[in-house]
């Protein structure tokens, strides 16, 4: 049975009061364009996790729309000091695969940078990271209860449901948020080693949108601060983060597969 919004406020502070040392305060509203924009425009102080039961207008990386998930995924915003967005990222990134992880055992959870979650090579979560005003906003979005995606989506995405395991979106709510709050405390370098083990794309072929053009080629290393480290058929090349995003998959593929033999990268 679905655990009903009146509930959610109580639920989640209860996670904050016994589990968080950061994060100290939960506003939970019926319906919202984007909780990001909801965390900005109240004025929400850091140290708040501002989440809906639906979020019609969200929003990714490089001015991406995230489609509207009605009553299927969980969305939230979390407002911290204004602190460097390039480790807020990680630390995001590393916290939704945690916290994903223990619903679907057995399952290759991972990121694909920059800081997408995937599971079986399919985006199960997104993280965005945006400044204003003396503060940051982290939103991490995570696919929970959808049977179907768009035609442009259906190849590339997954939910918790369709991996097989029907949860309700509270359980994952609050797991995130307990998840969050432990990443933000851990030691910077213990945490890039996580994000290195959870690491998908390193040895890959992909395809990169850059602003000069797309740029094919199999990723070398992965400096989530930084960006990409690609061999490309002219040589090495480097990818920032803040101008590169990895292409969706032709045909059938899942994000990150291996070139089939005889292929080149």
């Amino acid at each position: 049975m679905t655990v009903p919004l009146v509930e959610w406020p109580d639920a989640i502070e209860a996670v904050l009061a016994r589990s968080c040392t950061t994060l100290a305060r939960a506003v939970v509203v019926r319906e919202t364009a984007s909780t990001q924009d909801h965390a900005r425009d109240s004025g929400a102080p850091a140290g708040t996790v501002v989440t809906a039961w639906r979020q019609t207008a969200g929003r990714g990386r490089l001015g991406r729309t995230w489609v509207d998930t009605a009553e299927d995924g969980v969305a939230a915003t979390f407002v911290l000091p204004d602190l460097p967005p390039e480790s807020l990222a990680v630390r995001s990134a590393v916290a939704a695969a945690q916290a994903i992880a223990g619903f679907v055992p057995g399952r290759a959870v991972g990121i694909k940078w920059p800081n997408d979650v995937i599971a079986d090579g399919m985006k199960l979560a997104g993280v965005l990271v945006e400044r204003a005003e003396g503060r940051t906003y982290v939103g991490i979005g995570i696919n929970v209860g959808q049977r179907a995606f768009p035609p442009e989506l259906a190849p590339h995405a997954t939910s918790l449901a369709l991996l097989g395991h029907a949860v309700d979106r509270l359980d994952v709510l609050r797991e995130l948020v307990r998840s969050v709050d432990v990443v933000l405390s851990r030691d910077e370098e213990e945490v890039y080693r996580t994000y290195a083990a959870l690491d998908r794309l390193t040895g890959r072929a992909c395809t990169f949108l850059t602003p000069s053009g797309p740029v094919r080629g199999t990723v070398r290393r992965v400096d989530p601060r930084r960006g990409l480290c690609v061999e490309t058929a002219h040589g090495d090349v480097f990818l920032p983060a803040s101008t590169t995003s990895v292409a969706p998959p032709e045909g059938a593929r899942r994000y990150g597969e291996r070139p089939s033999d005889g292929e080149a990268p």
